[in-house]
């Protein structure tokens, strides 16, 4: 089968919509398939198992600020400009998109011939107003999640399929810990590193953790992974905070060096305010040995088996990610529950089950009838 994994954003960012089109395309390449990801003329491949075929754009802040949707669609719009013509042409069997943005897309190159299959795999929310016009263009449906599931299928009115995200347990796996790796992060032999992974946004809730670590002990730092607009902002609530020294920003870090980092942590916090329909770096982390304090909401709690592989903790409340970060001393537990965060990332969240699923879905036919209530 010839799939092609279509996404403007694929080379240029690096949160969990652009591992997944890379990680489940390799997957799907080694179980023989011809993979092409089609994304922005703004960074490189993570890998060379797929074909990558790169189109101009312009990036949504190159647009009015008319609302954050309005950007997202016309930077997808602009990339449709000039990638259309390859994507009409050129054969695909199957051609997997990640956001209703994309539905306009879809639906303009049916009209002008596209005979593949389209699925959305959707890891998100991003509805926009006129959206339900093109969602016919669309013949399969797959969510990462049960809980994104149930608010696709509330949306369009089509049965969703839910296909967990997975993780290459080949690569992420614990490491030797590293004395002098974890020094270069501000952390000792009796520190607790806590860690997070992901873009420098609002509703990761990164504050959260910063604040929390007010009135804990010395012992517990922060290590920050990641870049993005709210950089600025986290480092100075840290050092108004008296925390310059016990919260550390690593900045963007390659996929390839995070099993490293994990390796050499002790806890891995996602705090997001906002609904995570997922969580790559969440399972990334527990394949790698890591117990997983996160927000309790969107597709975490499908994640996270609580009190055994970590704790599921109340959006943005400070006092109870306090408490529960104060009480993660012990390091024999955290090792326990990181053993059991392993087992579970091993047994039910890779990208080669994730590939099996998602091409046993494309080689079905679709649902004809709408919202059976069945998955």
């Amino acid at each position: 089968m010839r799939v092609c994994f279509y996404n403007v954003t694929a080379t240029y960012l690096s949160g969990g919509l652009e591992t997944y089109c890379w990680e489940a395309g390799r997957a799907m390449a080694r179980r023989g398939h011809e993979v092409t990801i089609v994304a922005g003329n703004r960074g490189a491949a993570r890998h060379d198992e797929v074909k990558l075929v790169q189109f101009p754009f312009r990036t949504e802040k190159e647009w009015p600020d008319l609302g954050v949707r309005f950007r997202r669609l016309a930077e997808r719009l602009s990339f449709a400009r000039h990638a259309m013509g390859h994507l009409v042409g050129s054969g695909y069997d199957a051609v997997i998109i990640n956001k209703p943005f994309d539905f306009p897309v879809m639906w303009r190159a049916r009209a002008r011939g596209l005979k593949a299959r389209t699925l959305l795999r959707s890891g998100g929310t991003d509805f926009f107003p006129g959206d339900k016009l093109f969602a016919g263009a669309i013949s399969h449906w797959v969510s990462a999640s049960t809980y994104n599931a149930r608010q696709v299928e509330g949306r369009y009115a089509r049965p969703v399929r839910v296909i967990h995200n997975g993780v290459d347990t080949g690569v992420f796996r614990p490491q030797v810990r590293d004395a002098a790796f974890r020094r270069e992060h501000g952390a000792g032999d009796d520190d607790i590193l806590i860690v997070s992974v992901g873009r420098l946004v609002g509703w990761k809730g990164h504050r959260v953790v910063i604040e929390a670590l007010r009135g804990l002990p010395e012992n517990f730092r922060y290590l920050i992974a990641g870049d993005g607009p709210e950089r600025e902002a986290l480092q100075a609530l840290a050092d108004g905070s008296g925390l310059a020294g016990r919260v550390r920003f690593a900045g963007a870090v390659a996929h390839g060096d995070l099993p490293r980092l994990l390796s050499n942590s002790d806890l891995f916090v996602q705090p997001s305010t906002g609904e995570e329909a997922f969580g790559i770096s969440v399972v990334e982390a527990m394949a790698c040995g890591l117990p997983v304090f996160a927000s309790n909401n969107g597709g975490l709690p499908e994640i996270i088996v609580e009190g055994e592989t970590g704790r599921l903790l109340p959006p943005g409340d400070v006092a109870a990610w306090r408490e529960a970060i104060g009480a993660a001393s012990d390091v024999a537990l955290l090792r326990r529950s990181g053993a059991a965060a392993q087992a579970r990332a091993d047994a039910e969240f890779t990208w080669a089950a994730n590939a099996a699923k998602l091409e046993n879905e494309l080689e079905n036919e679709p649902e004809a009838e709408l919202m059976k209530g069945t998955r």
